[in-house]
């Protein structure tokens, strides 16, 4: 039986179930070639999980463009600071130069590099975008969305929102607003990609 177009409200509960982490209800209209876009960003391209006083960098995005790093390097001191586990602070313009020291694995000397800014964007295909909703919706007490705009035409749906939660009861509460391009099939009955429009610069900068 084929599934029916999708429609603004099933599209409302489509993002809704995303953090709430419901696999099943996401899962079931996304296409088997689905793409989520990440925003582009001007950084170094990595992503890092901070342990025992050094960044250790755990993927590249893009091989071909960040080749002074590898995963495995322990990030110890970024642009003259000592780093700490509020993140590495990246600010500055396309091309512009950072200063690194870090050891590679298994190696104890001090290494001195710099390497220069680059926009880099982020994709995720439909079984890393499952994996990453359940995790994100493992963090949070509580949230809650409010629709500000949703508009449809032929196969896109733009939608505007504002998401705000809390990761314990009575705690702070964190803020982002987003805009998506979702894009369906043909038959306008699967997603087979969003575009993200979002900073996600604008909401890990509360949690400095």
């Amino acid at each position: 039986m084929a599934l029916p177009p999708i429609k603004v409200e099933k599209m409302m509960e489509f993002i809704s179930s995303r953090y709430e982490g419901d696999t099943l209800a996401v899962a079931s209209i996304l296409s088997d070639n689905f793409i989520y876009e990440h925003t582009p960003y001007v950084g170094l391209g990595i992503e890092t999980h901070y342990v025992d006083g050094a960044h250790i960098i755990t993927s590249i995005i893009n091989d071909s463009l960040q080749t002074d790093l590898n995963i495995g390097d322990r990030i110890h001191e970024f642009n003259g600071s000592i780093v700490d586990s509020t993140g590495l602070e990246i600010n500055g313009a396309v091309g512009e130069m950072q200063k690194i020291i870090l050891t590679k694995p298994g190696d104890s000397t001090f290494s001195h590099i710099e390497t220069p800014l680059a926009i880099y964007q982020y994709e995720q295909g439909k079984d890393s975008f499952l994996e990453s909703i359940i995790a994100y919706s493992e963090v949070w007490y509580d949230y809650d969305i409010s629709f500000k705009s949703i508009f449809s035409k032929k196969n896109e749906t733009v939608v505007h929102y504002n998401w705000e939660g809390s990761k314990a009861e009575s705690g702070p509460t964190y803020h982002f607003s987003a805009i998506e391009i979702i894009k369906l099939n043909k038959k306008r009955n699967q997603i087979e990609r969003i575009a993200s429009l979002w900073s996600e610069k604008q909401f890990r900068d509360q949690f400095k």
